[in-house]
């Protein structure tokens, strides 16, 4: 018998028996499913446009055949344009973003992997990749490099807060150790004196010296078979004890030499864990306290909302920056900009004396810029110097008409006057103040108005996005050149997003 079965008699529900959601399917390219206004896509378009090999240094030809180091170079720099800087997170990005799996011919690196690349093969070519990649946007963008808006901050540093190292302290502890050791030596002069030999004393010792008396010592307990003893109920033999005290001292001695080294002449500290970074005051003290905390000085020069240049410093002061940064600016792109605008930290005479000398305009204020441009009063009071008056012979008389003696050329390059009725003393320097009228006529020009408007909101808006946006207030790298190394990875990512988002910016 046969049974025919009515079609109109059944269910509409779709039963798929066979259907697996997570099956292949089409299309089989990435580049279908990324959209055309992606960060990946301006990222790509910029470096085909580079050739990024010249940057990737050669790896030794042994062993196994590493990952193609062109696409590390996109994994690494398209991750810190999206603020992917931790390398296990870069590690996971590469497995599971599809933009990375694009750009990278699905490259999928540990994140051992990724660090020793950029270790051996990226760190020494970044500051390249920085520049020439400022080079192709101040291109294609037309940006005017003549204005350089100049800023700094300090950022903490990956060191111990409680472990540092103060150079009076040092020179005071290498002090009071010399005069430890001029006893010492009379001590050993007095024990030494019938067989003739005899140890000079000084002031100051040198550590080599230390090291002659240990050998002579060695020897001396060598010919006499003395054994040393250590431990309670044990009693130390004289030549036991003056060989001990003499070690202590030379290697405390060479303890203090190689901090005071470490430290150098321009600086007056440093952290026992990161060497190159110097105690400072941050703007972020979370403590509350007014701490001093572990950090370096970070430098940045803005146009046209991109970070054109960057340093980093161990000086705490801005003011002592800017002719370094300056000249670095000049070495990399082989020209001054014309319109260096810094605020009142770096004003003064010998970086006005360098921007005249350089053919660079004077917009930097000074440090009593605002009170002169805002209160009349102080600025016409009579009892300051740069208000009395000067005679056609060069004499200068103060507020009551009595002529100034003049004393001396001080160091900071100024003339000491002294008042003689009342012996107040008086700094005069005409040439500073020549330089402060010019860059105070040039700041309240219109064109300076414009410039003190436009560094207010480029530079110091970028330190504000790579700080809160971007979240970066510590350093994860030691030493100074890997902090270099580290902020110039931000920086490029910053201008590559700022690059991408200035594409699709909707001008209004």
């Amino acid at each position: 018998m046969v049974f025919w079965y009515n079609c109109s008699m059944t269910s509409t529900q779709k039963i798929h028996n066979y259907f697996n959601p997570k099956q292949l399917k089409l299309p089989l390219s990435f580049d279908i499913k990324i959209p055309f206004d992606s960060e990946v896509r301006t990222f790509d378009e910029v470096f085909r446009r580079i050739d990024l090999n010249q940057y990737v240094v050669a790896e030794a030809k042994v062993g196994r055949i590493g990952y193609n180091p062109v696409n590390m170079l996109k994994l690494i720099l398209f991750c810190q344009m999206e603020n992917i800087t931790s390398l296990r997170d870069m590690a996971k990005a590469a497995q599971h973003d599809i933009r990375i799996m694009w750009l990278t011919d699905e490259l999928m690196p540990s994140h051992q992997t990724i660090s020793e690349f950029m270790k051996h093969r990226l760190r020494d070519q970044i500051e390249n990749i920085f520049y020439d990649l400022n080079e192709y946007i101040i291109n294609k963008e037309k940006i005017d490099t003549s204005k350089l808006f100049i800023d700094g901050t300090k950022i903490e540093a990956n060191a111990n807060k409680y472990k540092f190292v103060w150079k009076g302290s040092i020179e005071k502890f290498r002090d009071k150790l010399y005069k430890k050791i001029t006893k010492h030596i009379e001590k050993l002069n007095a024990h030494y004196t019938d067989m003739s030999i005899f140890f000079p004393m000084y002031d100051t010792y040198e550590s080599e010296y230390l090291k002659r008396i240990l050998e002579f010592l060695a020897r001396e307990v060598e010919q006499s078979e003395v054994s040393f003893v250590y431990g309670k109920g044990t009693r130390k033999t004289a030549l036991q004890r003056d060989y001990e005290n003499i070690l202590e001292y030379y290697t405390k001695l060479n303890e203090y030499n190689d901090y005071i080294d470490i430290i150098g002449a321009n600086r007056n500290s440093c952290a026992r864990t990161d060497h190159d970074a110097t105690f400072m005051h941050m703007k972020e003290d979370y403590m509350r306290n007014g701490q001093l905390k572990a950090g370096y000085n970070i430098q940045m020069g803005v146009s046209d909302e991109y970070i054109l240049h960057l340093d980093i410093f161990q000086d705490r002061s801005d003011y002592q920056t800017f002719i370094p940064f300056l000249e670095g600016f000049k070495q990399r792109y082989g020209y001054n900009p014309k319109y260096p605008v810094a605020d009142a930290g770096y004003g003064g005479l010998k970086n006005y004396r360098y921007l005249k000398l350089s053919g660079m305009e004077l917009y930097q204020k000074y440090t009593m810029y605002s009170k002169e441009t805002t209160n009349k009063k102080y600025a016409s009071d009579p009892k300051r110097p740069i208000n009395f008056k000067k005679d056609e012979d060069g004499y200068f008389y103060d507020e009551h008409g009595e002529r100034l003696h003049f004393l001396w050329h001080s160091k900071r390059g100024h003339d000491v006057y002294e008042v003689p009725s009342s012996k107040r003393r008086v700094d005069i320097n005409e040439e500073l103040w020549a330089l402060q009228k010019e860059a105070r006529e040039n700041l309240q020009s219109e064109l300076g108005i414009e410039l003190r408007v436009q560094r207010s909101i480029q530079v110091e808006g970028a330190f504000g996005v790579i700080k809160e946006q971007l979240g970066f207030r510590r350093f994860k790298r030691r030493g100074i050149r890997n902090v270099k190394f580290e902020f110039m990875l931000i920086a490029i990512g910053y201008n590559l997003k700022k690059f991408h988002n200035k594409k699709f910016r909707v001008v209004q």
